[in-house]
């Protein structure tokens, strides 16, 4: 996305006869969204999350024009995995029913969010949750590990509690 200014005005070749001009500038907007892996190793402890298993991406890799971070829970627990994807997209991008389901209005933090589940998910493991910031669609998740059956939190209210503990580092 790019920002257009138009100017407009006059020259004048001999003092009397103004020609009227047009003058244009571009203002080039981002082309990469906020990098989430910038957030402060002492703010993700304070999160309750592990500065030390940072990981940039899936599998070390941006998907569909996210750039994605995520961290595992403190030890010993490393029972889920915390991720943040950040885009140019529309909150209506959650709206996708072949891909997310369940959304419903909610407050994380200082900030009106929608929280969804990814089609399929069990939501006794697993939740996320979205907002705009500015431009950006920035989504949140919570994916408990495969080994776990009855964990000791709630998916969404333990979501909600480390993304309004890292509110104060997020683009807004």
């Amino acid at each position: 996305m790019a920002i257009l200014m138009l100017l407009t005005g006059c020259a004048s070749a001999t003092g009397d006869d103004a020609t009227p001009t047009a003058t244009s500038t571009t203002i080039a907007a981002p082309t990469t969204p906020w990098d989430p892996c910038t957030i402060p190793d002492e703010a993700v402890v304070r999160a309750g999350l592990n500065a030390e298993t940072k990981e940039s991406g899936i599998f070390g890799r941006d998907q569909y024009g996210f750039k994605i971070c995520g961290w595992e829970n403190q030890p010993p627990a490393s029972k889920y995995y915390f991720s943040i994807f950040v885009g140019f997209k529309g909150i209506d991008y959650i709206g996708d029913a072949t891909t997310f389901d369940r959304l419903q209005p909610t407050r994380v933090g200082t900030r009106d969010a929608t929280q969804y589940q990814q089609v399929g998910a069990d939501a006794s493991l697993n939740c996320g949750v979205a907002f705009a910031a500015g431009a950006l669609l920035l989504r949140a998740t919570i994916i408990t590990d495969a080994t776990v059956r009855n964990p000791p939190y709630d998916p969404c209210t333990e979501l909600n509690a480390i993304v309004s503990a890292l509110d104060s580092e997020l683009p807004t």
